[in-house]
């Protein structure tokens, strides 16, 4: 069971699996967002509520970091085989591969360093604070690493372009994976990807707008 795991199939389904579990985490973290369109109180009620139950989350985002480090080391071991096996030939190969395909170690580092200054300026930031704090005003904060400034705010955006780019090619890995049949691949990909690589992200999106829209009033 071990060798298959870390054989070449075995971390392809590592990866596609691991990748939707964190498409699964972006959505009910999305929700968690949209409480800002309904007012300070309600943003931090819901805050506060989650510190409540703080030793469930922790044990959350414990799974949640393993699954991130097991994207990434799969990630990162995949593309070396390949390289590996490819030898010489892998840059006349890539010619022929998608261009998200061919930029997803990349786009995977860009973010990788999106969830290190989300985690140092907001997870941080939350944890050290008391439940009855106003946790809506520390999402406006025009401060770098805060959505209430602007170049922050712009960086948020494209990070979260470049995660709808990796969960579109990273939903197609996962039913190319696990062999669905082409014609019932195409109509999943067709209708559950789309929620997940654009309405997810735009979701996202709109938020990093509003709390800037809120922050220049």
């Amino acid at each position: 069971m071990f060798k298959f795991l870390f054989s070449s199939i075995g971390q392809k389904i590592q990866i596609a699996f691991s990748g939707l579990a964190l498409a699964v985490f972006l959505l009910f973290h999305l929700f968690n967002n949209l409480v800002l369109f309904t007012g300070a109180e309600n943003f931090n009620n819901m805050v506060s509520f989650l510190k409540s139950i703080h030793i469930l989350v922790r044990v959350l985002e414990v799974g949640l970091v393993a699954i991130i480090l097991l994207h990434i080391i799969n990630a990162i071991m995949t593309t070396v085989k390949n390289r590996k096996a490819n030898n010489g030939k892998y840059a006349v190969a890539a010619n022929t591969a998608p261009q998200s395909s061919k930029t997803m170690i990349w786009s995977g580092m860009i973010i990788l360093f999106f969830f290190i200054i989300h985690l140092r300026y907001y997870w941080y930031t939350f944890q050290n604070m008391a439940k009855d704090a106003d946790f809506f005003e520390v999402m406006l904060r025009n401060e770098f690493g805060y959505l209430g400034h602007t170049p922050t705010a712009i960086f948020y955006i494209l990070a979260i372009i470049l995660i709808a780019s990796h969960l579109k090619h990273g939903f197609v890995s996962v039913f190319k994976t696990i062999g669905l049949p082409s014609k019932y691949r195409d109509q999943i990909i067709h209708y559950l990807a789309f929620i997940f690589w654009a309405i997810i992200p735009l979701g996202f999106i709109l938020v990093v707008l509003y709390i800037q829209y809120l922050s220049r009033l």
